[in-house]
């Protein structure tokens, strides 16, 4: 997907800019839930009107948010990014992750739920196999 097809918002340089701690953040959102401090004022400076709502929740499996966010465009351009990430991608095959940026402008990532992979339960199998041998 190219930036100039996708219809974005000003927020979109700014998660992009951000994609590579986005991506780190969830890598290591794999031993515990992670944070990361963003900057207020280059959310604000972007977008300065006072009813705007920056924060956001959401989680996303398989590359596509389980609800879409309809009103935010903080986390509409939040999802265009993370979506045209191949990693980002991959990491969303086996595990439900969710991303909330909160008042504080604090950008956390936790994994709430996995999937099984068909590795996994055949290695489950043959552990249970051998534990009712012995």
């Amino acid at each position: 997907m190219r930036y100039d097809t996708l219809q974005t918002s000003a927020f979109y340089p700014l998660w992009k800019k951000y994609r590579p701690v986005m991506l780190k953040l969830m890598v290591d959102a794999d031993k515990e839930p992670q944070q990361y401090e963003m900057s207020k004022h280059e959310f604000t400076d972007l977008a300065p009107k006072k009813n705007i709502v920056y924060s956001f929740k959401l989680e996303m499996f398989q590359g596509a948010p389980l609800v879409a966010p309809k009103t935010s465009l903080v986390a509409q351009d939040f999802i265009a990014v993370i979506k045209q990430s191949g990693k980002a991608n991959e990491l969303m095959q086996t595990a439900t992750y969710a991303f909330e940026l909160d008042k504080q402008f604090k950008l956390n990532v936790s994994i709430s739920s996995r999937v099984e992979t068909e590795e996994e339960s055949t290695d489950d199998s043959a552990e249970t196999e051998k534990s009712t041998e012995e």
